[in-house]
């Protein structure tokens, strides 16, 4: 088609670029509900003050456990809600992280964290069976029973046997819950031979639950209560914040929400620094007493749950996050921080491939199409390091004809996968170890 001559000598084109809205999925936070609220089973709502929970409130389940939360939640400030999510009323510990487990199965990638329930700090299902006799004799594999707990639900199992007729191996396919003692495990008798015997173990419902999102790219939190007793159940568990209220904190108040405020509040750009979770001034909870404790503290923080403590030491009065890390022991605004990025740079260069494909000249895949992916990528990592969410960033990509050569089917399909990441987050600083030489003159 010949072109057509105009009067003009320059044509302008213009384009308008939207930018992509930041995610707020970092903001986003439920408090767990087991029937304390009037909202269907499975379904939640923002609550931007104590007195919208009021109003939803119903006289069962843990509507008391919610009204101290919300309390607690926004005695720490007005800047950020969250919301409530109704799981109904459950009666054990372990039916009731069953069915948050169901529902963000099926609810994948809505919230960043959870507020989960004091009393679900129990170990009251079967998490293994260990073999303490495989027995002989076995032509096909025996039947496993499991005691019933006197409240609750039946843990249930099935056994695997090798070529000898042997019990090798036992499959817990529902860990059942309620069990407040450990129940008795028996295996059906063989035609011939011996039955097989094994003894149960119980695993807390929340660790285990927890642990499906300990990877790097869980992008998912568990916020909850626990006691100087129980930390062990959460130990090495990334994507579990526990807390451990102060002794003498009255029963209207829950300490963790207020740790939970400080993780939703967080919103990191130039103008606001993302701040280490540690010593952050907390406020209407109760900290722990220094006379008497110190064993107790030292052994809830090597743990590497939190408490609050005062800013004494530093002759400040405020109330204080100690000291701000999940149970894997690393600093929790060092995860958020690597959250961030990972969460960003996805959406920056989702953004950059549609764009690319609706403006002149398109985004193509070729060796310009991956500079320009790879320039976006690293100016997020360049807002990651200003915001505080990494202490640097290096981005590497593979050269165009070394990827294509390497992977023609990845080419042919549209896929690259030669991007590689190497982000080292942010700390704060947690101990100061400080030497002094007293010189005496003679």
């Amino acid at each position: 088609m010949p072109n057509v001559i105009t009067p003009s000598i320059v044509n302008l084109s213009a384009y308008l670029t939207v930018a992509p809205t930041p995610s707020a999925l970092q903001q986003s936070g439920a408090v767990i509900s087991l029937g304390g609220t009037t909202l269907t089973t499975g379904s939640y709502q923002f609550i931007e003050s104590a007195s919208a929970l009021t109003a939803i409130l119903s006289s069962a389940g843990n509507y008391e456990a919610l009204t101290n939360a919300a309390t607690t939640f926004f005695t720490q400030g007005a800047v950020v809600g969250f919301f409530v999510l109704e799981l109904g009323v459950q009666t054990t510990a372990g039916g009731g992280v069953a069915a948050l487990e169901t529902w963000i199965t099926a609810n994948p990638g809505v919230f960043y964290a959870y507020l989960t329930p004091d009393a679900w700090d129990v170990e009251d299902e079967v998490s293994y069976i260990t073999i303490t006799d495989g027995g002989t004799g076995y032509t096909t594999a025996p039947t496993v029973t499991i005691a019933a707990p006197t409240t609750g639900t039946t843990a249930t199992a099935t056994a695997t046997i090798n070529s000898s007729g042997v019990v090798t191996s036992v499959t817990i396919t529902n860990p059942g819950s309620g069990y407040t003692t450990t129940p008795a495990v028996t295996f059906s008798a063989p035609t011939s031979g011996t039955a097989a015997t094994g003894t149960a173990t119980l695993g807390c419902a929340l660790s285990i639950l927890s642990g499906n999102y300990s990877s790097p790219t869980g992008l998912t939190y568990f916020f909850g209560t626990t006691s100087l007793a129980n930390i062990g159940f959460y130990a090495a568990n990334k994507s579990l914040f526990m807390v451990v209220p102060a002794p003498t904190a009255p029963s209207t108040e829950f300490t963790a929400a207020a740790f939970f405020y400080q993780w939703l509040v967080n919103n990191p750009s130039a103008a606001n620094v993302l701040p280490p979770m540690s010593f952050r001034y907390l406020y209407g909870v109760t900290p722990w007493a220094p006379a008497g404790n110190q064993t107790s503290i030292s052994t809830i923080l090597s743990a590497y749950a939190n408490l609050v403590d005062t800013g004494a030491e530093g002759g400040i009065s405020n109330s204080c996050a100690f000291k701000g890390t999940t149970m894997d022991g690393s600093q929790a605004s060092w995860w958020y921080g690597v959250d961030w990025f990972q969460i960003q740079v996805k959406q920056a260069q989702a953004a950059a491939v549609i764009n690319g494909s609706n403006r002149q000249p398109p985004l193509l895949y070729d060796q310009p199409g991956i500079n320009t992916l790879l320039g976006v990528a690293n100016q997020v990592g360049k807002d990651a390091v200003s915001f505080g969410c990494a202490l640097s960033v290096v981005i590497t990509a593979t050269p165009f004809y070394t990827y294509s050569q390497q992977n023609p089917t990845n080419y042919k399909a549209g896929i690259y996968g030669g991007f590689l990441a190497q982000v080292t987050g942010q700390n704060g600083f947690l101990v100061i170890d400080f030497v002094m030489d007293a010189i005496q003159f003679a």
